[in-house]
């Protein structure tokens, strides 16, 4: 089960690294084509408004921190278990 739990850690950790890395490539892809931005929101955001982006960029922030707590935990674990 702690294998399971470890490759889900690893598999939602690199799918949301990928997609966060195709959201900042269709960022700056779409930079270029912008025609203003608002100093408040920021360059990012503004690109992210036009492209209806946010649910993606998201979710690839959120994939990363789930997978990362379970690898941490998985870790945690086999440390705790060698020093016993």
């Amino acid at each position: 089960m702690r294998k399971k739990l470890r490759n889900l850690g690893y598999v939602l950790f690199m799918s949301g690294t990928v997609l966060f890395g195709i959201m900042h490539l269709a960022i700056a892809l779409y930079i270029p084509s912008l025609g203003g931005w608002g100093d408040p929101p920021g360059l990012i955001a503004t690109v992210l408004s036009e492209i209806a982006g946010w649910v993606p960029y998201i979710l690839s922030i959120v994939l990363m921190i789930i997978g990362a707590f379970l690898i941490a935990i998985d870790l945690s674990n086999n440390s705790a278990c060698g020093k016993a």
